[in-house]
């Protein structure tokens, strides 16, 4: 997952993200522009709304924090004292002014690409359970462990505006801590779990009905429209591959199954125009359907003992060896290895690597779906 300096020079974040490096320097009574000459950037006072930063910037500013966090307790305690939701922006005040913290959570998940770039996030349901997966897209180098911990822990900044507390939350991360369990948990009030196989936020199912504190729908929907602008404007975000990707997890959550007119219909256009739509963005229909599938895949080889039939049906496929094939081409490993342990879950193409990505997302439609059960076939699916 090597990131070359042109590669995170790509990358786009808000200019806000600085606000909390400027905090600490504060705080601790440093020059606030002491961050700004540590991450090479020379800039107006106070941020324009519009101004962003590179991955680079970013990957100095996280160092800059771990150099200048007092020592005793881990750093990314002292980071989220500093950390607001609202430095997310309009994305942070979407989640505030939803209804329930099932809409915050689908609200994040949706625009996270847009404050987010170097992770993927998704959600997946199991049993009485639902994970928040998120998927390190690239490489910060020294600064990895405390920036995926950033990003995780940021979701939990939702917990202040609930009208209850969440009940048994738990935070998995691959990494060791970098300071004592005890203060993680302490700090953030739920279980933290080191060395997982995944990063991930495991939420009780019945805690998505969770009321908000202040809702407001009048807010919702305007920062909704402010960022479905923001998504139109962003090529690289990618917005109507992203918007099929959510359907399809949504169904494949339900136990159903959507064809091209049903996903079409969903997003109130004809199943030509979808089809062009993802075209342009560099997708397919057939290479979605499959991209999905092994990620839902992951988590029940991970989670559970169910045999690879069942896996494989339960994830689309209409076979067992269609499934290992389409699993080897998108992760780089089979599906026994990663049950068995001797990789890491690689839930996004975007992790594995090149010659993998390659080979997953741009053959052709018709390799990238073989194997897939024909929608509206009858798919027995797996209790996940």
């Amino acid at each position: 997952m090597a990131s070359s300096e042109r590669a995170l020079q790509g990358l786009t974040f808000p200019l806000q993200y600085l606000e909390i490096g400027e905090s600490l320097a504060r705080a601790l009574g440093h020059d606030v522009h002491s961050l700004d000459r540590h991450c090479g950037l020379t800039l107006p006072r106070p941020f324009l709304p519009w101004q962003t930063m590179d991955g680079r910037h970013l990957q100095r500013s996280l160092g800059y924090f771990l150099m200048h966090c007092p020592p005793g307790e881990p750093p990314l305690v002292t980071f989220m004292a500093h950390f607001p939701v609202t430095v997310h922006g309009p994305v942070g005040m979407l989640a505030i002014t939803s209804a329930t913290l099932d809409e915050a959570l689908q609200g994040a998940l949706t625009y996270a690409p847009l404050v987010m770039p170097a992770f993927g996030m998704r959600r997946q349901d199991f049993g009485d359970e639902v994970h928040i997966l998120f998927e390190r897209l690239h490489d910060f180098g020294e600064v990895n462990d405390f920036f995926t911990e950033t990003v995780v822990a940021s979701f939990l900044k939702i917990m202040p505006f609930l009208t209850r507390p969440l009940q048994g939350a738990e935070v998995h991360l691959q990494h060791a801590p970098q300071g004592p369990k005890a203060a993680y948990e302490q700090a953030f009030g739920c279980s933290f779990h080191f060395g997982a196989r995944q990063n991930k936020i495991v939420l009780a199912r019945q805690d998505l009905g969770i009321a908000l504190m202040a809702p407001s729908r009048a807010s919702h929907l305007l920062m909704k429209a402010t960022l479905e602008h923001q998504l139109k404007a962003r090529l690289d975000v990618r917005p109507v591959t992203q918007e099929v990707k959510r359907l399809l997890h949504a169904a494949m959550r339900q136990r159903q199954q959507l064809d091209a007119d049903g996903l079409a219909q969903c997003m109130a256009m004809s199943a030509r125009t979808l089809s062009r739509r993802l075209k342009d963005e560099g997708s397919t229909l057939p290479q979605l359907r499959c991209q999905v599938g092994v990620e839902h895949a992951e988590v029940l080889l991970i989670e559970t003992r169910k045999p690879m039939a069942q896996v494989a049906r339960a994830a689309g496929f209409a076979d067992t060896a269609s499934f290992s094939r389409a699993f080897k081409r998108l992760t780089g490993q089979t599906p026994t290895a990663l049950r068995e342990g001797s990789g890491p879950a690689a839930l996004h193409p975007a992790a594995a690597p090149a010659q993998y990505q390659t080979a997953a997302l741009r053959e052709g439609s018709d390799s990238a779906g073989a194997g897939l059960a024909a929608p509206g076939t009858a798919v027995p699916w797996a209790a996940a």
